[in-house]
């Protein structure tokens, strides 16, 4: 998710939630996620040598912001590191 600020905030998605409500004769619906976040500011960086944005999934964001509407986020994947540097086994690197 982009924050204000343009800042890309990062996180793991715990439930869907869709909300119905009626309203003027008509059904309507939203969709929220409820989301575990990763510390964006001791927890995001970027690698240096392949320009690869990298999350420490050991760190969490300690405030408690945990829904996001469907329309607010693009979906990534999260990979670990394949080899064996003992100083990137808390990272995962973040593919959009």
């Amino acid at each position: 998710m982009k924050a204000i600020d343009g800042k890309e905030n990062y996180d793991i998605l715990q439930d869907v939630i869709e909300l119905y409500y009626v309203k003027d004769h008509g059904t309507y619906f939203t969709t929220l996620f409820k989301c575990d976040w990763f510390d964006s500011i001791n927890g995001v960086s970027m690698h240096d040598t392949h320009k690869l944005m990298d999350v420490n999934h050991t760190k969490r964001y300690p405030k408690y912001d945990l829904f996001v509407l469907i329309s607010q986020v693009t979906p990534v994947c999260f990979m670990s590191y394949p080899m064996q540097d003992i100083g990137r086994k808390d990272w995962w690197i973040v593919l959009k």
